[in-house]
């Protein structure tokens, strides 16, 4: 054990910090942010999209996702973005690969504005398959 010294005669006094508590409460502190923070994902994200009846599922497996909410804020493939890092980011996967398509998830109590704001970054950029979710009744 390291030096540390008992008097019997109770007159010393110990004054080292236990941090053994610290060390607990903060592993403790770090497995609930760890667990919570796979709960706290993108896919959380609200979209209330509008019904249509004769909706169908699109094949394709190289899609892009761009998810407007009701309150405006744009995300693209789950991840909040400005209309300009919207740009940049469709730009690299546009210039990866050409045949992308983008699928439009769109809150049916969203201003139009903001949705024509993101048609103009796809069609400044040249994209031009552009599905729009919505779900069958």
């Amino acid at each position: 054990m390291a030096g540390r010294r008992i008097d019997t005669a109770g007159d010393d006094i110990i004054s080292e910090i236990n941090i053994i508590p610290l060390v607990d409460v903060s592993l403790v502190l770090l497995i609930i942010f760890m667990v919570t923070a796979s709960y706290i994902t993108a896919s959380s994200i609200k979209v209330d999209i509008p019904q249509a009846t004769y909706a169908k599922a699109t094949e394709e497996t190289n899609t892009a996702t761009v998810i407007i909410s009701r309150d405006g804020p744009v995300y693209f493939e789950n991840e909040l973005v400005t209309n300009r890092q919207l740009r940049e980011k469709m730009k690299t996967r546009y210039r990866d690969n050409p045949e992308l398509s983008v699928v439009l998830s769109v809150d049916k109590a969203v201003n139009f504005k903001n949705v024509v704001a993101v048609l103009d970054v796809l069609s400044e950029l040249g994209i031009s398959k552009l599905n729009i979710a919505a779900a069958n009744e």
